[in-house]
């Protein structure tokens, strides 16, 4: 407060500004980097190819023969006391100076072992079939010496698994129907509009 001459007091007003310097003006956000240009287009998406009509047939008539198989694997193992006594007097005839341990131990391996042999083909078959529909082509010639397998061993076996009379017709009936779907199924895999749908998969890849 300062006082003039005429004795009147004047009060000056210092006006504070509460507020700073003026704010810097906004920036524009920055955009975010640009990706690099890639010489390599993406690869296309493959298109599913579908078995033609005999492969799927084939396969339809291979699982049939798988289960023809399978039944007749445990219809036998269910009707296995049957099976050994018979068995034991046909090895006890092959062999009349055995013991009768030394019989049934025969008897045991020679059933259960005919058995496993026609267990043995069923997964053989399953899985190069499997393979075949993977579209692998040697898959398929492979099953050719093992379709023949299948049929010594279907006459191995047939003398073991199959009990004389009516009683073993159905084991004849499964026996014989597991051949000739498997046979079946393999001619179905060598026509041409089956070898034709295998032989693209190996065209087309790089």
């Amino acid at each position: 407060m300062a006082q003039q001459a005429d004795g009147s007091r004047q009060s000056f007003t210092t006006e504070s500004s509460a507020s700073g310097p003026p704010p810097a003006p906004s920036r524009a956000p920055v955009p975010p980097p640009r990706p690099g240009i890639s010489l390599s287009a993406p690869p296309p998406i493959e298109a599913v190819v579908r078995p033609p009509g005999p492969a799927v047939l084939s396969r339809s008539l291979w699982i049939a023969s798988f289960i023809a198989g399978v039944a007749v694997v445990v219809t036998g193992f269910l009707a296995r006391d049957s099976h050994f006594e018979r068995l034991k007097g046909v090895i006890a005839g092959m062999v009349p100076d055995g013991g009768t341990e030394a019989v049934e131990g025969a008897t045991a391996v020679v059933f259960l072992g005919s058995l496993a042999m026609v267990a043995l083909v069923v997964a053989m078959e399953a899985v190069l079939l499997a393979i075949v529909f993977k579209r692998r082509t040697w898959a398929r010639w492979t099953l050719v010496p093992v379709v023949l397998l299948h049929a010594v061993v279907t006459v191995i076996t047939a003398d073991f698994l199959i009990a004389p009379g009516s009683e073993g017709i159905p084991a004849i009936g499964l026996l014989a129907a597991q051949y000739i779907l498997a046979a079946a199924g393999l001619v179905l895999l060598f026509l041409p509009s089956t070898t034709t749908w295998l032989v693209s998969e190996r065209k087309r890849a790089p």
